[in-house]
């Protein structure tokens, strides 16, 4: 006799979370709305600290269930997708009107479905230490970044071209499928050694003595590292191939 999963399964804990981080990005859509950038960014990225935790304590404490995946996904929907789309275009795009909204549109919708596959491959995930395309918090604290170094919203369309660019290709990278480490997997799925305990080191003093400036490069690098990765990877590739056909005989 199988036995039914119960779907609607809950644990308080993770779920508390998620529903931290789902407030914070309600936050920073009211705050967006008012014009307060910075404090909008601000909340966009304790949002994003809040769903890390979420899936720290979750596997800490054995709590995963498909509700909490679900509701999880929901969170991440508002708080990056929405949140940081209206960020994007009242900060940066708001003075290139219905184009504005077009390129804000493109990441929202790219964020949606970066989730949605997610959701559809997550237990089928061969390898953990890497996610297939930019997480959407990622992609969020990386674009709240700017607004957060410079909270005057841009007023030059050259400026505003920019970053409707980076807008495009943080939505690129959410959807596509190249490599990107998980750091959280990195730092707390394995022992501490001397590299580990460095690199904490220096993400603590970076966000303590200079936030601004350390999330904007960061996350700029953490953007930038899955082309990089994939790039790195097709060429190791090629010799290999080469040899390959120069071994075969005519």
């Amino acid at each position: 006799m199988k036995v039914k999963k119960n779907y609607g399964e809950m644990y308080l804990l993770p779920s508390l979370f998620s529903l931290t981080n789902l407030f914070f990005g309600f936050l920073s859509i009211q705050m967006s709305l008012r014009g307060h950038f910075r404090w909008a960014a601000f909340w966009i990225i304790i949002a994003a600290a809040m769903d890390g935790f979420d899936g720290i304590v979750a596997r800490a404490t054995k709590s995963q269930s498909d509700f909490g995946i679900e509701l999880d996904s929901l969170a991440d929907a508002i708080s990056f997708g929405a949140a940081a789309s209206v960020l994007i275009f009242r900060w940066g795009l708001a003075r290139a009107g219905a184009t504005g909204l077009f390129f804000s549109f493109v990441f929202l919708v790219a964020g949606v479905l970066r989730l949605a596959r997610y959701n559809v491959r997550t237990k089928s995930i061969p390898d953990r230490r890497f996610y297939q395309g930019l997480t959407v918090p990622s992609a969020a604290v990386f674009m709240s970044a700017f607004p957060l170094f410079h909270p005057a919203p841009i007023q030059s369309r050259e400026m505003a071209f920019l970053f409707a660019l980076l807008a495009v290709f943080a939505s690129f990278c959410m959807i596509s499928t190249l490599p990107y480490r998980n750091i959280t997997n990195l730092v707390f799925n394995r022992k501490i050694d001397i590299r580990t305990a460095l690199f904490l080191a220096i993400v603590l003093s970076g966000l303590v003595f200079y936030p601004k400036h350390f999330l904007l490069v960061s996350f700029s690098l953490n953007v930038l590292s899955g082309p990089v990765v994939a790039a790195a990877r097709a060429l190791k590739r090629t010799p290999r191939r080469r040899s390959r056909r120069k071994e075969i005989p005519s």
